[in-house]
This record gives C-alpha cells, structure tokens and sequence, in this order.
C-alpha cells in the first residue's frame, strides 16, 4: 500500500481507497463491542464474514487490540475462516483501522447460561434485563446447544402438546420443563424425576418431548445419559443451568459404577445446587467460573431407583428418595406410556404404540425450541406478576390434594409436584399448553400419589422369589387390610350430629351401602394388586387409569377422593379361592 493509498472499513466490506476509486479488498469485520468476563477483565468482540458468507464473531483478551498483538487477532480469524487480502495490504494493515474507533456497545461474557441479575440467557437470546449478555463459548462447562427446529409453536402445540393429554408422563415431563425456570427465583432446590418402566414402552419419547420445550434434542449426540462420568454429569448440570436437564437410561452405566451408588451421588449433586469443590488452579485451567445450577432432572429407567437399591442389597437413603423421584410412567394393560388412547381395531398394541413413540420424536425434534421461548418472552413482560401468579398456583394445588401429607419428605415432595403444575397452569394461560388446567393438576396430582406411594411400597423380594400377586393373593390382602381399618357407616342422605363428624374425620374409611370407601393414606397397594383389583371390578372407577374416586362424606370439608371397594365382589372372590 503506497501513502496515497488508505483502507476504509464499512459495514459492506474492506476498501483500499486511492483518490475517488475504491477496491473491494476483504469482507465486512467491525470491532463491534468491549466486555467484561466475571472476574472484571476486558475482552473485544470482533465480528466478521467468513469465506462461507456467514457472520461470526471471536472474543480476545483486550491486550489483543494493541498494535504489538494484532497479529494474534489475524491468526485466529484466519483460523476461523476470514480471507486477508493476499498482496498489497496486510492484515494487521486492515486490523489498524478496525481497532481504531473505540465501540460504545459493552456487554457481559459468563460462562453458563440461566439467570444473572435480572435476565434469564439461553443460547437463543436474553430475557429480561437491560445488558447484552454473552455465554462464553470456552466455558469450562459442558454447555448445550439449544435449537429450534424448523417447524412452529403452532405445530408443536398441534403435535407434542396435543397428544400429552393422552399421556400422563407426558404432562409430567413437559411441565417439568417449563418449570426448571422458575427453581432460582422461588428459592427452590433442584430436584430429579426418575419415569420408570419396562423397555420398549416409549420411555425415551418422553425425554425427546421434554427436551423440544427448550430444544435440547441433538440429532447427532443424541440426550445425556447416565454412563457419563460423575464430573462429566457436574459439568452438565452448570451446562443445562437454571434448565431442564435430560438424562437417559439409568442402566447404561458401562459396568464402572453400580446404578444405586450413581443414583445416590446424583441425588445429593442435584440437591445442592453446585458442582464439587475443585482446585483453584484446576478450576481456572478449564475456565469453570460459574458452579451453581437449579436443575430439573428429568430421567428414565427400566425399574424404579429403590428397586434397583434393593437388588444390589441396598435401601435407598429418605434424603435421597425425596430429591431423586420415582415415578411409575406405565400402566398395565396400556400402550406403554399413552395410557389415555385406544388400539385402533385390528392394530398390534405394541406396534401402534412404537409408531405414536416415533411421530413424537419427530414431531419433538422438528418443533423444538418455541414453547420455552414463548414461556420466557412472555414471562419477562412482568415477571413479579407472573411469580405471584406460580405462588398461587402452587397454593391451589396444595390446597386441592386428595391425597393427606404424612412426613416432612411428603411436603418436601408435593412442593416439587405443585411447582410443575404451577408451571404448567403459566403455560396454560400464556396459551402454550393446549391442556386444562383441572385435568393437568388431577394428572400431576396422580403422578405425584404414584411417586409416594413407591416410596412406602415394602421392599422387593431379593432371594429369588417372586411375589404372589395373582387376584386371589390380592383380594386376601384387601381383606386383611380392611379388618384392621376402622370403617364407620354411613347412611345416604342423613345428617350427622357434631360429635359423629369429628368420628368421622378420624376414621379410615366408611361404609356405603355395599361399598367401602379407603381414604388413599391409610392404604398403600401395590401397583400390580391395584390393576389386579381393578380388572375384577372390586376397586372401583370412572376411568381405568385412575383409582380414587371423588365422594361426599357427610362432615367431612368438601369432596375427598377415596378407594371404592364393592365388597361383595370381593367376598366372592375370596369365598372362590377358600374352596379351592
């Protein structure tokens, strides 16, 4: 370049200038912003074309910018894809007048996404809060990639949202998504949910759903599973900060760690919201500043964590089985975990069912990323509203519980359950869920009886014997529990007098006619004597898939849900296998 001759950056391009012509010698580059990384060090952000014709940006160090260092800056952006002119004018030529002109943009880099300050940053973008944010790419964290897929909210309410209310694992999972969000600002610890059941029955459709509401599903990486590391799964957590996070498979563990002790040490990890304290130079080495998370663990498995514990000789720990929940997702007789749909005439159950688990999958991966958007944007237009708004929907569902809390891990668990039904009540009236609110808190009521009632369920046999749980092994069962119950008569249609209240109010259950009502905390059957029950028309119900019904109770407050037994059937059941 002679001294006649100087270089022009604009937003079209680089241009060697002579006079009144012009050459077009490089594409656009701009020192676009100055930064500040969390421990108060200045970084630059120079943004360029690369030789695809896309836009990028790289961050360096703000020493970078002095003349004696641009070629450090040329190097990386030539590594990166820009094309320096080949003669006449060298990059740091061109550098010279980039640096130039001090940019009066500033922003903040940090190193995992969630909420800083006032704004809550994915990915995608920032909401709320006044000043760009940037996630440091060469975070230490094992960050994840959040994507929206080409299709739409509209199309993904029409297909993941739609069929959720066929499936009550579905429901769960989804709004469980939405409100991993909201654990930092209410003050609420991170918490995983385990959905078991045999394989083959849709399990992992339900993570790919769960995943489409922030767009975590990776085609080629596939979801995280329960083989990583234990530091590796740390680093996932920071990674997935303030978010859901996905974690397949419990029994693909490659033989190194048995599931239980994993479980255990992913329960506590989960519980205190932060990674294991690291060596500080180790820390700075792999540029890891940021080591809290709030997390929801959405996680799935063949068998229950407890059973699991069980085989291997174990019993799960109550800390543990309050942060890391087992949730049964499949019912029997039901195809796999859509137990709201019927087999069409003619189809296989299980093939029908494969088929809906793969239209979801796909249906989740090409509409991924837009109901987590929609809830953020919408969130952010007045989020002490929207936060008064979870409270009381997290109130009402306390409120409305059939089910009558024992321990302190009980309330410790339904505090989990009403979050994710607060959220999904958010999602409802933001007009994301294409759900009702009353069935959504019934379905998340159920899961969350289901979840409890795992946890008090005897142990599983462990010397090789397999439990008796044939109908007339279930029916004696019944029996014996309801002769230990105190069950009082009721009459239809008459009152009673203060004192026959207060009775009432303490007793187990009552007597109707020829049925008997259970209130559920007094009886805890087994999944297996629960359908066995159902089939034979002694427990009885509306709808197959849930096994408390709604009753009036003269004094008693309001309309409680019990077990009906028609005590007849079960007296000739009984009556059948006494004579055989």
């Amino acid at each position: 370049m002679n001294r006649r001759e100087r270089i022009k950056v604009t937003k079209s391009g680089v241009f060697l200038v002579k006079g009144k012509d012009r050459e077009r010698i490089a594409d656009p580059i701009s020192f676009h912003a100055i930064g500040e990384r969390p421990d108060g060090s200045k970084i630059v952000e120079i943004r360029f074309v690369d030789c695809d014709g896309k836009r990028a940006s790289e961050h360096f160090g703000m020493a970078a910018i002095y003349f004696r260092n641009l070629s450090t800056i040329a190097d990386a952006l030539g590594d990166k894809g820009y094309l320096w002119p080949a003669d006449r004018v060298t990059a740091v030529d061109i550098l010279k007048v980039v640096v130039a002109k001090v940019p009066s943009r500033r922003f903040s880099l940090v190193s995992a996404p969630g909420w800083h300050g006032t704004a809550m940053v994915t990915p995608l973008r920032r909401y709320g809060g006044s000043k760009r944010i940037v996630i440091d790419p060469e975070s230490g964290a094992h960050l994840v990639s959040y994507t929206k897929g080409p299709g739409s909210l509209k199309k993904w309410r029409q297909t993941v949202g739609a069929l959720a209310k066929k499936s009550t694992g579905l429901r769960l999972s989804i709004a469980a998504a939405l409100a991993a969000p909201l654990l930092r600002p209410l003050s609420i610890d991170s918490f995983a949910l385990n959905l078991f059941g045999p394989t083959s029955t849709g399990k992992s459709s339900l993570l790919c759903a769960a995943a489409s509401v922030p767009g975590l599903n990776d085609d080629a990486n596939g979801l995280p599973r329960w083989s990583e590391s234990e530091t590796a799964i740390e680093q996932l957590a920071i990674g997935h900060r303030d978010g859901l996070f996905p974690l397949d498979e419990s029994g693909d563990q490659g033989g190194k760690v048995e599931a239980h002790e994993k479980a255990k040490k992913l329960a506590f990890l989960v519980s205190r919201n932060r990674a294991r304290t690291l060596d500080k130079n180790y820390q700075k080495k792999i540029n890891l500043t940021v080591r809290d998370f709030r997390v929801i663990v959405v996680s799935t498995s063949e068998a229950a964590l407890k059973a699991i514990a069980e085989a291997a000789g174990q019993a799960r720990i109550g800390g543990e089985e309050v942060r890391f929940i087992d949730v049964p997702v499949v019912k029997p007789g039901r195809v796999g975990v859509f137990d709201g749909v019927k087999v069409p005439s003619g189809r296989d159950p299980g093939d029908f069912g494969r088929a809906l688990a793969d239209k979801l999958r796909r249906d989740a991966v090409t509409n991924q990323g837009f109901a987590m958007d929609a809830f953020l944007e919408k969130f952010m237009h007045d989020p002490e509203g929207a936060l008064i708004a979870t409270k009381k929907h997290m109130r009402d569902f306390t409120k409305k519980l059939s089910l009558t809390l024992g321990s302190g891990p009980d309330h410790r668990i339904s505090r989990n359950f009403s979050l994710i039904y607060a959220a999904a009540a958010l999602g409802i009236e933001y007009g994301i869920l294409p759900w009702k609110k009353e069935a959504t808190r019934a379905v998340i009521e159920q899961c969350m009886a289901s979840a409890l009632a795992t946890i008090q369920s005897p142990p599983s046999p462990v010397d090789g014997t397999v439990a008796d749980s044939n109908i007339q092994a279930a029916s004696r069962r019944l029996t014996e529990v309801l002769q230990r119950l105190t069950l009082v008569s009721v009459r239809k249609g008459h009152s009673c007098s203060p004192i026959e209240a207060a009775v009432r109010q303490q007793a187990d259950g009552f007597r109707v006619a020829n049925k008997t009502l259970v209130k559920p905390q007094v009886w805890k059957p087994s999944n297996a004597d629960k359908a066995l029950l159902i089939e034979h028309h002694i427990l009885q119900t509306q709808r197959d898939d849930v096994a408390t019904l709604d009753r009036k109770i003269i004094g008693i407050t309001g309309k409680r849900r019990y077990y009906v037994i028609d005590e007849e059937a079960l007296a000739a059941v009984v009556a059948a296998s006494d004579e055989d």
